[in-house]
């Protein structure tokens, strides 16, 4: 797939990458839950790199909607910026068995910011579908 843009003679598939998009941001949501059990629990937990996870991959491979490029530019930049904070808290938990109050927050402030990113897509590419089938 050409992940810039789609030609116009293949006109955006929006139902598809709706459908596609929910479904990734589940696996975020996981994934996100998994690291606050291993800090919880106090396990240790391998930390997937934006490419290894399914989210990252889906960002990676898909066609960006052409209406929604900046929205979907700063989903995958937050995303990436996650998982190297993930990665930053739970070697700092790992090394000394707690986890920096620091690196915790800016891990836990680019959830939120990366949740609002994600909604901002998911209702700009759900107005333009319904824009593109009246």
């Amino acid at each position: 797939m050409n992940p810039n843009h789609s030609p116009d003679a293949n006109p955006f598939d929006y139902n598809q990458f709706i459908n596609e998009f929910e479904e990734v941001t589940y696996w975020h949501f996981a994934w996100y839950s998994q690291i606050m059990a291993a800090l919880l629990f106090e396990k240790t937990k391998h930390i997937q790199g934006h490419p290894e996870c399914k989210f990252g991959q889906f960002i990676n491979q898909t066609q960006i909607p052409a209406a929604q490029k900046e929205e979907f530019n700063a989903v995958r930049d937050l995303h990436q910026q996650m998982h190297e904070s993930a990665r930053a808290l739970m070697a700092t938990r790992n090394d000394s068995k707690e986890a920096e109050e620091e690196i915790f927050q800016e891990f836990s402030a680019l959830q939120s910011l990366f949740a609002a990113a994600c909604n901002a897509l998911l209702r700009a590419a759900i107005m333009t579908y319904a824009k593109n089938l009246a």
